[in-house]
């Protein structure tokens, strides 16, 4: 049986980890473009590889920190003795770097290369059925040094959104 402490420590870590993701998960997703001019080169995907990637959208250090702090309030709260802060603040901050680790997971994805009228670019992206070689796409520049791709479909471009290699078609 678990003391009251470890108890009490292990409930504010689970509670300041829910916090910190879910403070840091709404921080990294911007909600919109609107007003942002960007530039765009369009191109032709001549050749594809499937890679492996690291997300990498969460910063498991300041995770770790913000899951520690809260998780050493909430001790301190609950327990309301230094035993309780110090319990809460590491599994606090152990499971919100876990949490970021495992929401960071690598994935399939794809390296593109494209031919556009400045010579080719390597562009790594998420895997999608809609990316074909032949296929004409644009690249459209962000101010994060990243490029959002799309792709040509029936007249219109449209963003190419994430799927797995078995969901596409042979």
């Amino acid at each position: 049986m678990l003391n009251h402490s470890l108890r009490l420590g292990l409930i504010s870590g689970l509670l300041a980890t829910s916090l910190a993701v879910t403070t840091l998960s709404g921080c990294t997703n911007p909600t919109s473009t609107a007003g942002k001019v960007s530039y765009f080169t369009e191109g032709v995907i001549t050749d594809m590889e499937y890679i492996t990637i690291d997300l990498d959208h969460y910063n498991k250090t300041n995770t770790a920190v913000v899951g520690g702090i809260a998780g050493g309030a909430a001790g301190q709260i609950i327990g309301g003795d230094t035993k309780g802060t110090l319990i809460g603040a590491g599994i606090g901050a152990l499971l919100a770097a876990g949490a970021a680790a495992f929401m960071d997971r690598t994935s399939d994805g794809i390296r593109l290369t494209i031919n556009t009228n400045q010579g080719l670019v390597l562009v790594d992206q998420p895997y999608s059925c809609t990316y074909q070689k032949g296929a004409k796409v644009r690249l459209i520049n962000q101010s994060d040094n990243t490029v959002q791709l799309q792709v040509l479909v029936n007249g219109s471009y449209i963003t190419a959104e994430k799927s797995e290699r078995n969901d596409c078609p042979i």
